[in-house]
């Protein structure tokens, strides 16, 4: 599938999400493929997710809050995050560029935010 800047998601806090596999790109609800773009300091609320999620930084960094600290992502780092695991993630000082697998596919049903980003 190819990256089409004009079917991104801005999120709340000014992430850009592009999903190029799942729900709602190809309907496919098994598994989802995203580009995330972050910007600098910016991040979404802590949150449990009700799938499995792998994070893989492509660029820049990201800080990684989970309950037992935080983590700093950069290039060619990976992130396993399984079902139920509460985390909240921030670009770092340039942003940051991300992918991010999940399984099964993403929705916004499938996510417990401690404090909801959207209305």
């Amino acid at each position: 599938m190819l990256h089409r800047p004009d079917r991104e998601l801005v999120t709340p806090d000014g992430s850009r999400i592009a999903e190029l596999i799942g729900r709602v790109s190809t309907g496919d609800e098994s598994w989802s493929v995203a580009r995330i773009v972050m910007p600098p300091g910016r991040g979404q609320p802590p949150r449990r997710n009700r799938f499995d999620e792998v994070l893989i930084v492509v660029a820049g960094s990201c800080a990684v809050d989970l309950d037992s600290g935080t983590l700093t992502l950069v290039p060619d780092d990976v992130l396993e995050l399984p079902a139920g695991t509460r985390y909240a993630e921030r670009g770092g000082p340039d942003g940051c560029v991300a992918w991010a697998i999940c399984r099964p596919a993403f929705s916004r049903e499938l996510v417990d935010w401690d404090v909801p980003p959207y209305s």
